[in-house]
């Protein structure tokens, strides 16, 4: 299945592409055997450089299967954010890779590459936002 990550910039549009992608990551990890002769890996990547479409699917994904990342192996690229505004990520992100069509002489992309460690999901905690309501622990915990 592909997803279109060409946008309009609308933020609904963009948070509903960011959905299909945390739904395709976690099928492809778990379609992914952690004991595999390659090692479990997988590896992600859009043609974007919004944190909507990569830290925060990326983070997601942590948070919800037995994975780690790895580093890509390559020197070009910038780091991923492990913190951007108000949002703070898990501080592996910084192993992921971001390229600028600025930077790179090339389209803008994202890319990272995680491990599988087992075949256990995890249990998405439950977290409390600043308005007390309750909701998943995910996108992006937000720093007040």
């Amino acid at each position: 299945a592909v997803v279109s990550t060409q946008s309009t910039g609308d933020e609904e549009e963009i948070l509903k592409i960011a959905e299909a992608q945390k739904r395709l990551l976690l099928a492809a990890i778990d379609s992914c055997d952690h004991n595999s002769k390659t090692g479990g890996v997988v590896v992600y990547s859009t043609c974007s450089v919004m944190v909507q479409e990569n830290e925060w699917v990326v983070d997601y994904a942590l948070k919800r299967r037995n994975v780690k990342l790895l580093p890509l192996g390559v020197d070009i690229g910038k780091d991923g954010f492990s913190r951007i505004n108000k949002y703070r990520f898990d501080s592996s992100l910084s192993l992921t890779k971001r390229y600028y069509p600025h930077t790179h002489n090339m389209d803008g992309f994202f890319v990272a590459k995680f491990q599988k460690l087992s075949n256990i999901v995890k249990e998405p905690k439950e977290v409390f936002r600043s308005d007390g309501e309750s909701e998943e622990e995910g996108v992006g915990d937000v720093m007040e």
